[in-house]
């Protein structure tokens, strides 16, 4: 019986030393996972837009766009179909006999390169094959002036001399301006058309001592319309 009582108490010992550390091991477990839950919250946060952007694709590539925009304006957006005004750029008859991109110049036929060139400075420069080109101002969609010169078979130097004007248009109005319909636009000034010539896209128009203006569309989709007319002969 002793024996029995004396066990009983070692028993009980032991279970009240180990209690204390399984309580102390539990807290200590609780206190460290503590940090570990208020660092989560920034990485949950990142998770959550994260989510948000990959729900609506739109929110991301709306905030690229915003930050890719340079705010300078090109020549494409500037040949903008809703800018571009054939009217204002063909004129009427009263304007004469070239359009009005370029009858408020006094251009004349058989002038030389440096006379043009004082109405509009660099069109003297002109190349070995006797063209020079001048970028266009004013008329949105009208991109350069192109000038052609001829040599003239009565000077002993065969000096160039103006002979026809091109109006080369931006390519960027090709999507909203077709060539039937500015072909058309033009024939309220120039004249009718054949359906037939604007179907081959080469349509010509002959005016005063036979001068012609021809309009025609490149099949290069870096280059535009070009309207091309002969400078009458003062």
């Amino acid at each position: 019986m002793m024996h029995r009582l004396t066990q009983t108490p070692k028993r009980k010992s032991i279970a009240l030393v180990l209690l204390p550390l399984s309580i102390g091991l539990l807290v200590g477990c609780n206190s460290s996972e503590t940090p570990a839950t208020s660092e989560s919250t920034p990485s949950e946060t990142t998770t959550e837009s994260l989510d948000r952007s990959v729900a609506d694709p739109t929110t991301a590539s709306d905030e690229s766009a915003e930050n890719s925009h340079s705010g300078t304006d090109t020549l494409a957006s500037s040949a903008n179909s809703g800018k571009v005004d054939l009217a204002a750029i063909i004129g009427s008859e009263d304007d004469g006999w070239l359009p009005k991109a370029l009858s408020e110049y006094d251009f004349k036929r058989g002038m030389s390169p440096e006379e043009v060139g004082e109405i509009l400075p660099g069109a003297e420069k002109i190349s070995k094959f006797g063209f020079s080109e001048v970028p266009a101002k004013g008329f949105p969609g009208v991109d350069k002036y192109k000038f052609s010169y001829l040599k003239d078979k009565n000077d002993p130097e065969e000096k160039r001399t103006l002979y026809s004007i091109s109006l080369l248009f931006d390519p960027a109005i090709k999507k909203d301006h077709p060539y039937d319909k500015v072909a058309l636009a033009f024939a309220e000034k120039y004249g009718e058309v054949e359906p037939e010539k604007i179907e081959k896209k080469i349509v010509t128009w002959v005016g005063p001592n036979f001068a012609t203006a021809q309009l025609t569309n490149s099949i290069n989709k870096f280059e535009g319309y070009e309207f091309k007319i002969v400078v009458p002969k003062s």
